[in-house]
């Protein structure tokens, strides 16, 4: 691992808002041996002129410590606080879920919009994205693709119903249930119902779940039949009763269909940079396990899911060049586990590209001087050409 190639993610809402603060973050940089700055930039029509003249001033000064300035987007999410600030005023670009549930309709936690990325308009807005990021701000060496996947988790709640009485009536599996808090609603399925009695109303506990798995809009699904030439079953009377047949008789096709869209739209991306500057890297941040934070539950990894879950096969996105580098988000890991899974993506990547372990400090998930030195042993080992802080804001204290 060479010690001087190690990136950092840089959030310009609370780091690098002058001079003073960007000439520390530099100094930092340099002496944790970090030559790429990954900052993440929202994609706007028209960005402020402060934003402008910090990104230039960042440029400027990383360009003086020999440091690569990236820009990141966010590719297929954004949070939005109401329709009005989305990109795609059409339903049809964004994903429909499992349950057959438009994320237009239902974003995730009230706030979070998942691009369909099969959709040309979502397609060509997030390549022309990219392009004029670099038109804008020409002092960044490359464009970095954050949350290039598909969204996945699934939820469960666990209900005491034992004294809940004639709450609702007696639920059946497969209703719907929809919870609201705050302004933000989400509708829930029955999945296990133990009601034991309706009078006397004595229960037990109800079990209600919501996969958050796409994307299964009709468009997609036709596509699977073109790409695979697997017909789903005619008979089959909606939306859930599809996913559900996809789920369990063709699995390995639906993975291998939903990761070829991820590669497609990486291939699109990386043409259009490279169209307009030859020089400009192109990157991603890859996933490597679900669901989310499995060892802080106690529960073991989940091997190949980020193709599986994730649509990410970002294997194929090094052989085929589309990428330049990538930094694996190995988070909430220990340095065990860690090890293993750097190894692992090192031989994903096959000597084709430079692999940068991504490492995370939270308030959630502390780490120690002396932990991150195991974690940075263990990547060293495992052949990483590097560690990628998540983020500067969490790290620059500690490490100084």
């Amino acid at each position: 691992m060479n010690p001087q190639n190690n990136a950092v993610w840089l959030y310009l809402g609370s780091e690098a808002r002058d001079a003073e603060e960007i000439a520390s973050l530099t100094d930092w940089c340099e002496r944790n041996r970090v030559g790429k700055v990954i900052v993440y930039v929202k994609a706007a029509d028209r960005f402020s002129e402060s934003i402008k003249a910090r990104i230039a001033l960042l440029a400027e000064a990383c360009a003086e410590r020999g440091i690569e300035l990236h820009g990141m987007i966010s590719t297929l999410q954004q949070r939005a606080a109401g329709r009005d600030e989305l990109p795609f005023p059409n339903k049809e670009c964004y994903c429909v879920d499992v349950h057959g549930i438009s994320n237009y309709e239902e974003p995730v936690n009230g706030t979070g919009y998942m691009y369909d990325p099969r959709h040309p308009a979502v397609i060509r807005t997030v390549a022309d994205t990219c392009v004029d990021l670099l038109r804008q701000f020409p002092g960044l060496h490359g464009i970095h693709l954050d949350f290039i996947r598909y969204y996945h988790y699934d939820s469960k709640l666990v209900i005491d119903t034992k004294s809940a009485g004639h709450w609702i009536g007696q639920p059946k599996v497969g209703q719907p249930i929809r919870l609201e808090t705050g302004g933000v609603a989400t509708t829930y399925f029955v999945e296990e119902a133990r009601q034991t009695y309706n009078d006397p109303p004595i229960g037990d506990k109800l079990v209600l779940s919501r996969l958050h798995r796409f994307c299964f809009c009709d468009s997609c699904l036709a596509g699977f039949e073109s790409h695979s030439g697997i017909r789903i079953p005619a008979e089959l009377p909606d939306t859930a009763g599809k996913a559900k047949w996809l789920l369990t008789e063709r699995s390995a096709e639906w993975a291998e269909y939903r990761a070829q869209i991820i590669t497609d739209l990486v291939g699109t991306i990386r043409e259009a940079v490279r169209s307009y500057r030859a020089d400009a890297q192109l990157s991603a941040a890859v996933w490597y396990n679900a669901p989310y934070g499995n060892e802080l539950r106690g529960e073991p990894l989940t091997a190949g899911s980020e193709y599986e879950c994730f649509g990410q096969k970002w294997s194929a996105w090094a052989e085929k060049g589309y990428v330049d580098f990538v930094c694996p988000m190995d988070y909430w890991l220990e340095p065990g586990s860690f090890a293993g899974v750097v190894e692992e993506q090192v031989r994903k990547a096959n000597g084709r590209i430079p692999v940068y372990a991504g490492v995370l400090k939270t308030p959630e998930y502390e780490i120690t001087k002396e932990r991150y030195a195991e974690y940075v042993r263990r990547a060293e080992e495992g052949g990483a050409s590097g560690i990628c802080f998540f983020h500067y804001g969490s790290w620059k204290a500690m490490l100084g």
